[in-house]
């Protein structure tokens, strides 16, 4: 996985406003069926993580572990995050493609 590469498009889908981060955001974005793709940190905390993985088994949609809260947090422009959502389908598969080279 090139981090830098990841960085960069979870940043420019930040300002496209295709992305949404934090967890009450992520959980509004689940639950109005926008999320094309989960993104949560590798530190992110257990009961976070089995919170997350539990809504996206239920919501079908793909999860992603990488980065951590304060690089997640820092290309986005914010303070640490642990879950940031993809809300379009072209970032979601350019993510994928960063994440699976």
């Amino acid at each position: 996985m090139n981090e830098s590469a990841l960085k960069n498009i979870l940043g420019l889908a930040q300002r496209a406003q295709r992305l949404v981060s934090g967890n009450f955001q992520v959980t509004d974005a689940i639950n109005s069926g926008k999320v094309k793709l989960l993104i949560l940190t590798t530190d992110a905390s257990p009961s976070t993580a089995k919170d997350f993985e539990k809504l996206a088994a239920e919501k079908y949609f793909p999860i992603a572990r990488a980065l951590t809260k304060e690089s997640l947090g820092q290309c986005l422009g914010k303070e640490m995050r642990s879950v940031a959502a993809v809300t379009d389908n072209g970032f979601k598969n350019s993510i994928e493609k960063i994440l699976n080279n």
